[in-house]
């Protein structure tokens, strides 16, 4: 069966952009950089493209994209250095799926959660 290996966004700063996704969730390798486009990658083949430009009006507080964790100490972890950092949280939940959800430089949901 297909799994989802990118997502792309329409960023306002992509430099900031990859600062962030490479400092949370690994997107360190630089696979494609021209005028138009950046692609970041991490070892598990996961992807982001990164377009400057407008933003997208507000969107809805549900929509989201996450990444698995291996276990709930991993996400408390990150929960940790978003806080030291002063991202923004946005959810969290302990019980059940452990999650902690948060906004990138321009307001985007990004997760990581594990079961």
């Amino acid at each position: 069966m297909p799994r989802l290996n990118h997502v792309a966004l329409t960023v306002s700063d992509r430099e900031a952009s990859a600062r962030f996704y490479g400092a949370y969730f690994g997107l360190t390798r630089r696979v494609h950089d021209d005028d138009h486009l950046l692609i970041l990658a991490d070892d598990s083949g996961g992807l982001l493209a990164l377009s400057e430009g407008d933003l997208p009006p507000e969107l809805p507080g549900t929509n989201h994209f996450g990444s698995l964790a291996g276990t709930a100490e991993e996400v408390e972890a990150l929960r940790e250095r978003f806080r030291a950092d002063g991202v923004t949280e946005t959810e969290y939940s302990a019980g059940g799926p452990a999650r902690v959800q948060a906004l990138d430089p321009d307001g985007y949901r990004v997760e990581l959660y594990a079961y």
